[in-house]
């Protein structure tokens, strides 16, 4: 597939906003926009070729929210197809051969697990159905957009690949933080959809202008394929009720010429742009060429949050190894009995050890691997953050692993046996995975360093021939025992150096099969350990508890240049000495057990721990002593941003298990837990948006609120009624989209004429704290916050949640 943007030198120009636009039109937007490709093709219409005037070379098609979970809000679920075509018809007709049509294929609103509970393979078939019917519609290339979720639009990818070859660009939004709503920063979605090939990556979006030449600036350190960038025109500000925003078309032209130094080749603008704005971006840009870049060589390997780049100039990274059940009788067991908690400590320890990747294996015989690998790689996702390797030789393990993971694993391994060319390979390829390619074929072992490179070269010349990047591979040339073939140690030395000469690969190795068999193994294993560093590894796979091995590969950076200036091996000395454990730490029992349990977000065992502690302790002790401590940590945590929005749910979810124990042991002896409050959450008339609504409503629970859910689209007479039906005490509103603003405003007059003084929260990506004090709602930056809001405003009217 030729990709249009990286084959031209020139800047392309996207479009501007559709949904504000139609607004100022006077479009009523009280139903679907996409139902406006039937209703009102001519304003649809009208304002493609307004944007294609004004000189845009890409124009998008109104079916942002066009699958079947965003139009069940509006009931045209059943709509999917209709809608999708009318809006590329309309689309094609008016660019009539002067611009591209790009389909635009928005988010779902629910998220994927772990973080949610919708499975990835559903959500590649709601984006298909979408996708499938641009496509037959005529659709040019396809738009990805606004995801804040990398797990969903990983689906989104997949499904496309599996429809059509059009060109593909992927935009994340992100917040102020520079990342993602689930804590993704973007030079991460970078790396993880270049390895999918795609024809651009970008963000859009939630900010203005300004903050996207960062965005940008991160992403072309990384990657080397075209970047997309469209803004906001600012945060949106109501003036006479009516959502207005503030940057002009001169702020684009002056920041446009920015992003294409910085490295943007595609530049356009979201919410509140119009043609003005994309007329002063192509003046601004056109005599401008994209810029070049020299992004970081080397296998970029990826969580959802952390990159961890191997190869040439960077330091020799450490793969923990002890995520495999192989010789080990008690994680057999557990692996064999569903239980994944050792797996999970395992995973934590070693990443406190050092461990930069780990390897995951639960090769066990008589278990289904494929199951057992998928828990696995979700319990180690929750556990910790750093990237993962899948170890496996079993096709519909590997398969379910890279559907589970996040960011872009590495799969170990796909050997020279054709039997791995044929079924590796295609899957890492259709999931965006690294592969770690070893010299082994059928016919086996092989001793010298010339066989072992010429199977990776093979591996290496197929990859290509499968359209696989080169950067997404890595080479094992094999660590033989010195106690069983002596020779073919030296030769693995030898084979390192030929891979990174020749082959220009990064290296990897398991250190410790060089002493299998031979006393003094730790001391063998750190001397090889340091002779391969010198020969060029790259990584090893290692127990990083071994304080030999890890000493070893910081003096061998040190002494072969990886470590300029000696800064990493002088901080580690540094921070050598054992941390004194903290209160919690040193705390025992069940109740510490449950407070750390819910501290990680890690539900293995959790119902065991609060059945345990309900036989010694009181419900209300349970939740005093372990559970609301342990949240009030993870919110502290949340808010200095030590840790992101994943693991602020898995922690409420992990309390939840708990509370739910709680409460039903209550129930038993004839008492009840009176709710600290009631509150009633609703997303405003006209917006179906209920991400954010919903991770209010997890923590709310969580923390011991009733929660009355009137779900998306809430006229405010129905939030009234709710408020009088249910005595509620405060009541939540959401918005997402600039066009319902005036709804949230309305609902809170309409509880004041109904002579409700009742407290309302506000909140979404498009609510400021000044417009939340002046239409007289208190303002929750984001979940962690309403909670703490909701918590003030009961103490100060004296509630407290004593059983009853």
């Amino acid at each position: 597939m030729v990709n249009p943007f990286k084959e031209s030198r020139k800047v392309w120009l996207l479009d501007g906003a559709m949904g504000t636009t139609l607004m100022k039109k006077g479009v009523s937007m009280d139903t679907a926009p996409e139902l406006l490709n039937i209703e009102r093709p001519d304003v649809i219409a009208e304002i493609h070729r307004e944007y294609i005037e004004a000189g845009a070379e890409i124009i998008e098609t109104n079916t942002f929210g066009c699958n079947r979970i965003k139009l069940a809000h509006y009931g045209l679920e059943g709509r999917v197809e209709e809608l999708t075509e009318a809006g590329v018809r309309v689309a094609k007709e008016s660019a009539n051969g002067r611009a591209l049509v790009a389909l635009s294929v928005g988010p779902t609103g629910v998220f994927v697990e772990p973080v949610g509970n919708y499975r990835f393979d559903e959500l590649v078939d709601v984006f298909k159905e979408q996708i499938r019917a641009g496509v037959r519609a005529g659709a040019d290339l396809v738009i990805l957009e606004t995801m804040s979720d990398i797990k969903e639009a990983k689906a989104g990818v997949v499904a496309c690949r599996e429809v059509c070859d059009l060109p593909l660009i992927v935009s994340m939004t992100y917040q102020e933080d520079m990342r993602t709503l689930l804590g993704t920063p973007p030079e991460v979605s970078a790396v993880v959809f270049e390895a999918f090939d795609v024809s651009a990556v970008g963000a859009n979006c939630s900010l203005g202008p300004e903050s996207f030449v960062e965005i940008v600036r991160r992403m072309a350190e990384v990657t080397d394929i075209p970047i997309a960038v469209y803004a906001n025109a600012g945060i949106p500000v109501l003036k006479d009720g009516v959502p207005v925003y503030p940057e002009p078309p001169e702020t684009f032209a002056e920041i446009a010429p920015r992003l294409v130094r910085a490295g943007a080749n595609i530049l356009g603008g979201c919410c509140g742009t119009t043609p003005e704005h994309i007329r002063a971006i192509r003046e601004a840009v056109k005599n401008l060429e994209p810029a070049e870049r020299a992004p970081v060589k080397g296998l970029k390997t990826a969580s959802r949050t952390t990159l961890v780049v191997i190869g040439k100039g960077q330091p020799t990274r450490i793969v923990g190894e002890r995520i495999n059940p192989t010789g080990k009788r008690k994680l057999q067991q557990a692996i064999k009995s569903g239980d994944f908690s050792p797996v999970v400590e395992e995973a934590k320890r070693q990443v406190k050890e050092g461990a930069e990747i780990l390897d995951v294996n639960v090769g066990v015989p008589g278990i289904d691997e494929a199951e057992a690998m998928e828990r696995a790689v979700k319990a180690v996702m929750e556990a910790v953050d750093v990237p993962l390797m899948i170890d496996t030789k079993d096709p519909k393990a590997v398969e379910r692993a890279l559907k589970m993971c996040d960011g872009r694993p590495i799969v170990n391994s796909c050997s020279g046996e054709e039997k791995d060319i044929q079924n590796i390979l295609p899957i890492a390829k259709k999931y965006g995975a690294n592969i770690l390619l070893l010299a082994i074929d059928e016919g086996g072992l092989k001793a010298g360093a010339r066989e072992r490179v010429s199977i990776i070269r093979r591996l290496a010349e197929e990859c290509e021939r499968m359209g696989i990047r080169k950067d997404r591979l890595l080479a094992d040339v094999l660590n033989l025992s010195a106690g069983a073939m002596q020779p073919a140690v030296v030769e693995t030395l030898k084979a390192l150096k030929m891979v990174r000469e020749e082959l220009d690969l990064p290296t990897i190795l398991g250190i410790r099969n060089v002493s299998f068999g031979l006393p003094a193994r730790k001391a063998i294993n750190a001397t090889f350990l340091a002779m391969a560093v010198f020969a060029g590894l790259d990584a090893g796979i290692v127990n990083p508890g071994d304080a030999r091995i890890v000493e070893t590969v910081r003096s061998a950076d040190l002494l072969v240049g990886k470590d300029e200036g000696g800064e990493r091996f002088l901080k580690a000395l540094k921070g050598d000495k054992e941390p004194e454990k903290t209160q919690e730490e040193e705390q025992q029992g069940v109740l510490a057990q449950i407070f750390k349990k819910v501290l990680e977000g890690n539900r293995e065992g959790i119902e065991k721990l609060a059945e345990e502690a309900l036989k010694t302790h009181e419900p209300l002790e349970v939740s005093d002593r372990a559970l609301i401590p342990a949240l009030e940590v993870v919110g502290k945590r949340f808010e200095k941003g030590e840790i992101f929005l994943p693991h602020l749910l898995r922690s409420a979810q992990t309390a939840q298990v708990v509370f739910d124990a709680v409460r039903r042991e209550l129930k038993k002896r004839g008492s009840t837990v009176k709710a600290e409050g009631k509150i009633v959450m609703a997303t405003v008339h006209g917006d179906v948006h209920e991400i954010g609504k919903n991770i209010v409503i997890t923590l709310l629970e969580n923390s011991g609120f009733e929660v009355v859910d009137l779900g998306t689209n809430v006229p405010p007479e129905k939030v009234v009624e709710a408020v009088k039906r249910e005595k509620a005490d405060i009541v939540g509103l959401s918005a997402l989209m600039t066009t319902t603003l005036p709804a949230m405003e309305e609902t809170i007059k309409a509880l004041r004429r109904a002579g409700l003084n009742i407290p309302v929260i506000v909140g979404g990506a498009v609510v400021t704290p000044e417009y939340a004090e002046r239409i007289g709602g208190f303002y929750g930056s984001d979940a962690r916050e309403a909670v703490k809001i909701v918590r003030n405003i009961l103490k100060a009217e004296g509630r407290d949640g004593k059983t009853h």
